[in-house]
């Protein structure tokens, strides 16, 4: 079996496939700085993989180090988890009181006084040489097999079909939640399969021992108190003594039953709902009976929804998560999640909201949404960038009624950050400002409420509340404040329905019951329990702050340029991919403009660049239109590499004898899909829908995908050219980065420069493919 060609090349192109996707789930779920740098795990992939294809013939066998260098990585990775608390003592990442871009966990590096720092960089850098070395010697084996086929269009649909069933293995262990041990058992058994010769047993040892090193994390038991398991988005850590989930080593939510202090106002639109009066008396907001929660996470929300709802209200919970859905569902100690009057959605909250119907709900609230994690490998969006676009606030205006309530809450740590909501809410509401409530959390009541925020405050534990809705809703609360100047909540306390929250001048007599005080974090109890909450004026923004849109879905980037942090990075990924080079690299092999095969290898290049942006964008665009789940995502990456395996079967039954036609067509989708953005599409139906989203995003891959069989077809040393296409996927994948000043529909400009130079800088012979040539 092992001399089989075409099992080899089918099999080394799933292990390829397989072990990247395992590297990007695993390595930034234990070391926390790599989700500061998008696409870093990728493309150290791509890096790995060019070069261990353009050293196909070098004598040395990378494949056999590959054990050796899987094992150091995983290793390495386990140590920074496990020395963490140490290692963030002595890391930099970047100015955070200041920053032009927002990580959340970032803030943690920051909390302790020493005299050095060690640049984040370093430690991602590491991780990007370790990974990539990884990727050479299987990258090195699928070079060599490409070589052993004398039908390259063969030997592209086998390589296509191995990266399709990659993709298929994984995305049934990411419906199955099956742990890392898995994940690189598989892996393993891959790698063994192309070990040969001498110290063959050392190198079934290291992958014996990466196996092992997964165990701890992987859930089979708890380690420290702590249970883990593997969502398809995250690594969640639950711990139930405290009832704290963690996803990706950052705290995430801690469930909160209903007879313990609450660590966030979730009661408070209740409260508002019930002391708001007009001057006859009667409430100002009309009782909730139909409420959306998007974020729902383990129920927090859900429970003070319970709570004060009147009992034939209906709650719609939103998470996108199953796992953490899971956890709520089993541990929370007030079981919101088995009421009958909740309904639980696992999906996309944009996409929900979309679905909704007009004028349906009274409540739409927006529970302490952050995901932490980007939405794949490929861009730089998040799991909850469309959330909070200037769109997504134009669903919920849409989906309330008119005295309806639109609540968004969370510890948003920046002004800037703050004044681009309140834009995008008031924009959404025709005009009308939300009320406004910044406050201390409750560990720190000794600081006064926030009544001014500027663009340049800096408030990293600070909590901040939107309550917006049009004008007929958000007067009533705006004329509260003005008449009372302060509403007190017991933050440090359970909130009941008997609670005497209350606007006024001075807080209530009476202190609400709490079953223990909270204490501060050196262990003295927290003397008040009524926390004044009162509106915020904030600063006015301008041009240099602009609202997160479908096309700009970058909350967290203050402008549209680059931030620095990703330059560095850039920079980084250039420099240290020319050390993986001359570590690995066969200089003997190199290309010349002499080899026959350097128009090939220079046109493919350019057209690997190209493919990665078009392929970025059809996933961000996909994520729009039908939801950033994990499903949706494998469906557009499994779509993609199908619309190339027809590209090339194409090529090879039709053999085009020019290739001017189809760069046309290339050309002429990439300027469609520039001028139709694709939010055109947002109000038809969903097969219409899906036919016209699949021909924008899809018709230039088929394009491209026939010009890179025939060029493939055409090589005289395919792994060189195949090399060459990935080494432009990695330019391509930096060049993503310039999304964050265009916005994802201009990103085709960039993609269509590249296959533009791929056009011109080629061999103009092979724009006329020789007809006595087998393609």
């Amino acid at each position: 079996m092992r001399d089989r060609p075409g099992f080899n090349l089918f099999l080394i192109s799933w292990l390829i496939l397989f072990v990247e996707l395992a590297c990007i789930r695993w390595f930034p779920s234990h070391v926390l700085f790599l989700t500061f740098f998008t696409n870093i795990v990728l493309l150290a992939g791509f890096v790995g993989m060019s070069v261990g294809c353009l050293a196909a013939r070098s004598p040395t066998r990378h494949i056999d180090g590959t054990p050796g260098w899987l094992l150091a990585a995983v290793v390495m990775g386990a140590l920074v988890e496990l020395f963490r608390s140490r290692v963030l003592r002595y890391v930099a990442v970047g100015d955070q009181s200041n920053p032009d871009e927002v990580f959340f966990g970032a803030e943690d590096t920051h909390q302790h006084a020493v005299r050095f720092r060690i640049p984040v960089e370093v430690i991602v850098g590491l991780f990007f040489v370790l990974i990539a070395a990884v990727h050479v010697g299987p990258g090195q084996e699928m070079g060599r097999a490409f070589g052993r086929i004398s039908s390259r269009s063969r030997a592209y649909s086998l390589n296509l079909l191995g990266s399709l069933a990659g993709i298929g293995t994984f995305a049934a262990c990411s419906y199955l939640e099956l742990p890392p041990v898995a994940w690189f058992a598989a892996v393993s058994l891959g790698v063994a399969h192309f070990l040969r010769g001498p110290g063959t047993l050392a190198r079934y040892a290291c992958l014996a021992l990466v196996i092992f090193t997964t165990i701890p994390t992987s859930g089979l038991f708890a380690v420290n108190g702590r249970h883990t398991t593997w969502s398809p988005y995250y690594r969640v850590d639950y711990r139930p003594t405290a009832r704290l989930i963690e996803t990706n080593l950052i705290s995430h939510q801690r469930m909160e039953a209903s007879i313990t202090p609450p660590m966030a106002p979730y009661a408070l639109p209740y409260l508002f709902q019930r002391d708001l009066k007009r001057a006859d008396g009667s409430p100002a907001w009309p009782a909730f009976r139909r409420v959306l929660i998007i974020g729902a996470g383990s129920g927090n929300d859900v429970v003070r929804a319970l709570q004060w709802v009147p009992t034939e209200a209906r709650i719609d919970a939103v998470e996108i998560d199953p796992a953490i859905r899971a956890i709520g569902a089993g541990h929370h100690p007030d079981r919101p999640y088995d009421s009958d009057r909740v309904t639980v959605h696992l999906t996309d909250g944009r996409n929900f909201l979309r679905s909704a119907e007009a004028g349906t709900y009274d409540l739409v609230i927006f529970a302490l949404v952050d995901s932490l994690v980007l939405h794949s490998g490929y861009s730089n969006l998040r799991l909850e960038s469309y959330l909070f676009t200037q769109e997504s606030f134009g669903d919920v205006s849409r989906a309330l009624k008119p005295g309806g309530v639109c609540v968004v809450y969370n510890y948003f740590r920046q002004g800037w950050l703050v004044a681009r909501l309140r834009d995008q809410l008031r924009a959404a509401f025709a005009g009308v400002d939300p009320v406004t409530l910044a406050a201390p959390t409750p560990y720190e009541l000794d600081k006064p409420t926030l009544r001014e925020i500027r663009l340049d405050t800096n408030e990293p534990t600070g909590f901040t509340a939107f309550f917006a809705g049009r004008q007929e809703a958000i007067q009533p609360l705006r004329d509260a404040f003005v008449q009372h100047e302060a509403y007190w909540y017991p933050w440090a306390a359970p909130v009941n329905s008997d609670c005497e929250a209350r606007f006024g001048i001075e807080p209530p007599t009476a202190l609400p019951l709490a079953p223990e005080p909270l204490r501060q974090k050196d262990g003295s109890p927290i003397a008040t329990t009524w926390l004044e909450l009162a509106p915020a004026e904030v600063e006015e923004s301008d041009a240099t702050l602009p609202p997160a849109t479908d096309d700009w879905p970058f909350l967290y980037v203050r402008t549209p340029t680059i931030p620095s942090l990703t330059l560095r990075g850039v920079v980084m990924v250039a420099l240290l991919s020319m050390l993986v080079w001359a570590r690995f690299g066969y200089r003997e092999e190199a290309v010349t403009s002499r080899d026959s095969d350097w128009g090939l290898v220079v046109r493919c290049l350019f057209l690997g660049a190209g493919f990665m942006l078009v392929e970025t964008k059809a996933v961000v665009q996909m994520a729009l239109l039908f939801g950033g789940t994990w499903m949706v995502n494998t469906v557009v990456f499994a779509a993609v590499l199908t619309m190339s395996l027809l590209g090339n079967l194409y090529a090879g039954r039709v053999k085009p004898q020019r290739l001017e036609p189809y760069y046309a067509g290339l050309f002429a989708t990439l300027v469609i899909g520039i001028v139709v953005p694709m939010d055109a599409l947002l109000g038809l139906d969903r097969l219409t829908q899906l036919v016209l989203a699949g021909a924008l995003v899809f018709a230039p891959i088929a394009f491209a995908g026939v010009i890179f069989a025939v060029s493939f077809g055409r090589s005289q040393r395919p792994e060189r050219v195949f090399g060459a296409n990935v080494l432009g996927a990695l330019v391509g994948g930096l060049s993503e980065n310039a999304s964050v000043a265009l916005g994802f529909q201009y990103l085709l400009i960039v993609a269509a420069g590249f296959y533009l130079a791929s056009a011109l800088r080629g061999n103009r012979a092979l724009l006329t493919v020789a007809a006595e040539k087998n393609v």
